[in-house]
């Protein structure tokens, strides 16, 4: 897809080798990928005059405040350094790369070579701050608008817009690069699932956008919520006369294997169904652990996948937290 062309000198590396999955916490959506590494490709990038370290500070300290600081992939270099922090779970890798300018994009690549970018908001070409527990500051990205972005001890990346005054756009555009054949697919609870295909005869989930959040300066919540235009994803705000600002908002993506859903497709259940859970491409198809998981509970699979068949439904698994939980579903990628 065209992307806007970015200036991506001195980029903030994030690296991550397995990170547990965010199933763990109530949601669909965490990586089974590992350690989280932020450092400097080149210098590091960093407000050079003390107004504007200061401005930095305190915005970062709103944004912490709204996002609390526990899932912050902790830093054990000081604040005006490169930065390590890790975490390790089960299996995988991800490198997540934040940009030196707002008007960049934060990277995610797993550990098969398959990348996701977004496309911060920002409009101007402000420098990222490391500050805080690790939260990287891009002081007036857009008009009364900074732009954050936080690693988390998930594998995942938080990418924050702070709305200073009623100024700000209520409206920030995030862009996503998808890999070849990846979908953005609605998750029903005001998020997206990021799926990949499985072979020819279903879809995996293969990352997730979190629903989104916003809270103003009391803490309250401010209404907000998605739209998809085509591979942007267009996050709404609501303020008015009565909001208490700065408001803080928060899309949350993550990227590579994730424990979720896949999606089996009506030929490949009855394929399932017909011949076994071990005739079915799932079994060469997903990933450790995920394909261990499968094969132990191969019985599990071919009766569901034969009472599904007979439904004229199909096989979903859901993976959460370590726990496999075959299912039935209609719609979407049963077809």
């Amino acid at each position: 897809m065209a992307r806007k062309q970015k200036q991506q000198h001195g980029e903030l590396s994030l690296s991550t080798f397995t990170a547990r999955r965010r199933l763990a916490a109530g949601g669909i959506s965490t990586l089974l990928g590992g350690a989280l590494l932020i450092s400097s490709a080149s210098a590091p990038a960093f407000a050079t005059d003390a107004g504007g370290t200061s401005r930095a500070s305190d915005t970062a300290a709103v944004v912490e405040k709204a996002t609390g600081t526990g899932d912050i992939a902790p830093s054990t270099a000081a604040a005006d350094t490169p930065a390590a922090a890790t975490t390790t779970t089960q299996a995988g890798s991800v490198t997540v790369k934040a940009p030196q300018l707002a008007s960049g994009s934060v990277t995610s690549t797993a550990g098969d070579g398959s990348s996701v970018s977004l496309d911060l908001p920002g409009t101007a070409d402000s420098t990222g701050t490391k500050l805080g527990a690790g939260t990287v500051v891009y002081l007036d990205a857009a008009a009364s608008t900074d732009v954050a972005v936080q690693p988390t001890t998930d594998g995942g990346a938080r990418t924050l817009v702070t709305l200073k005054d009623g100024k700000a756009p209520t409206e920030h555009r995030f862009t996503f690069d998808l890999p070849a054949h990846a979908t953005l697919s609605a998750d029903g609870a005001g998020g997206y699932e990021i799926l990949k295909p499985l072979g020819d005869g279903g879809v995996i989930t293969a990352g997730t956008i979190e629903a989104p959040w916003a809270k103003d300066a009391n803490g309250a919540p401010v209404p907000t919520r998605y739209r998809l235009e085509g591979s942007t994803l267009v996050q709404e705000i609501d303020t008015d006369s009565d909001t208490a600002f700065p408001v803080v908002a928060d899309p949350k993506y993550t990227w590579g294997i994730v424990t979720g859903t896949a999606y089996m497709n009506r030929a490949e259940t009855k394929k399932i169904a017909t011949y076994g859970a071990m005739a079915g491409l799932a079994a060469g198809a997903l990933p450790p652990p995920l394909n261990v998981l499968y094969t132990t509970n191969a019985t599990l699979v071919t009766a569901k996948a034969v009472s599904a068949n007979s439904a004229k439904q199909c096989l979903k698994i859901k993976f959460a937290a370590g726990l496999f939980i075959p299912g039935a579903y209609k719609g979407g990628h049963c077809k």
